[in-house]
C-alpha cells in the first residue's frame, strides 16, 4: 500500500528477521543509543544527587562528548554533509520547526484550561488531558522540571545554566534523540542489522511505533503526536536526518525563547 514511498530506495526487508545476541546488538547499535542513555541518566539519576541544575551542564558536557567522540570515528554515516542539498530544502527544514513549534505551544498558551483538565485514566484521576506521568498541576500549572528565576539567587550561575539549557536543547539534543528515535528505531523494527536499512525507508509499523515510543518519551502527548508526524513527514519526503536535525534544532530554539519570555517552564 505504501510502496510509493520507497520508491528508488534498493532495499527489501529480509523474509526473515535475524536475531542478534543482545551483547553483539548493544555493540552494533552503540552509537545511536550511548548518547541517549548518556543524557537519559545523567539527568535522571545523577541529578536526584546533584539536583537538576548541576545535572544538566554536566549531561550537556557528557553527551555532547560520546557524540563527537562516535562521530570522529565515522560512525554517522547518516550525517555526513550532503552538499547538493538545495537551500529550498533547508527553509523547507526551518518552516517544519517554525509551524511545529506553533503547534506544539499553541493550544497551551491559547487554551490551558482545556489542556490541563484532568481525565481519569485507568483510575488514575491525576492525570491532565494532554499530559501524562501523573504531572502535578499546582494553582492551575504543572509542575516544571526547571524554573530558574526562581530557583537560583545567583545571576551569574542563573546565566550560565539557562545558555547550558538552550545549548542542550537546541543544538545536543536534535542530534541524540533524532539519532536514536529517527534513524536507529524505526530502521532497527525493519531489520536487526539495521544500518543497511536506507535512511526515510517508510513501513507502516516502523512509523507507528517509532511515533509511540516518541510521543511517551514527552509528557505533553497531545502536542508531541502532531509534532511528531509533521518531522515525520518531512524524514519520509526528503530522506535527510539532517533536514529533520535542523527543524527540530529550530523548534527546540523557538520554544527556549518562549518559555523564557513567557515563564511558562513547563513546556521546557
Amino acid at each position: 500500500m505504501f510502496d510509493w514511498i520507497n520508491k528508488g530506495l534498493d532495499y527489501k526487508p529480509p523474509r526473515k528477521r535475524a536475531i542478534m545476541p543482545v551483547g553483539k546488538l548493544l555493540a552494533y547499535s552503540q552509537q545511536h543509543w550511548a548518547p541517549y542513555m548518556c543524557h537519559m541518566l545523567i539527568v535522571g539519576v545523577v541529578a536526584t544527587i546533584t539536583g537538576p541544575y548541576i545535572a544538566y551542564p554536566i549531561a550537556v558536557i557528557a553527551t555532547g562528548a560520546v557524540l563527537l567522540w562516535y562521530w570522529k570515528k565515522g560512525k554517522y554515516p547518516e550525517l555526513k554533509t550532503t552538499r547538493d542539498t538545495p537551500v529550498e530544502d533547508w527553509l523547507l527544514a526551518v518552516l517544519v520547526g517554525f509551524v511545529g513549534i506553533v503547534l506544539w505551544i499553541a493550544p497551551y498558551h491559547f487554551f490551558p484550561d482545556i489542556m490541563f483538565a484532568k481525565i481519569p485514566i485507568f483510575g488514575n484521576k491525576n492525570i491532565a488531558l494532554s499530559f501524562t506521568y501523573g504531572t502535578k498541576v499546582i494553582n492551575g500549572v504543572p509542575e516544571a522540571t526547571y524554573m530558574p528565576y526562581k530557583d537560583i539567587a545567583s545571576q551569574h550561575w542563573r546565566t550560565v545554566f539557562i545558555a547550558f539549557r538552550i545549548i542542550g536543547a537546541a543544538i545536543l539534543v536534535p542530534f541524540w534523540e533524532e539519532l536514536m528515535i529517527r534513524s536507529a528505531v524505526p530502521r532497527f523494527i525493519e531489520d536487526e542489522y539495521y544500518q543497511r536499512v536506507p535512511i526515510g525507508y517508510f513501513s507502516k509499523r516502523g512509523f507507528l511505533i517509532t511515533l509511540a515510543l516518541f510521543t511517551m518519551s514527552h509528557p505533553w502527548w497531545f502536542v508531541a503526536v502532531i509534532w511528531g508526524g509533521l518531522t515525520f513527514w518531512l524524514y519520509y519526503y526528503k530522506r535527510n536526518l539532517q533536514l529533520v536535525i535542523a527543524a527540530h534544532a529550530v523548534s527546540n530554539l523557538l520554544l527556549a525563547m518562549y518559555v523564557l519570555w513567557s515563564g511558562n517552564y513547563y513546556l521546557w
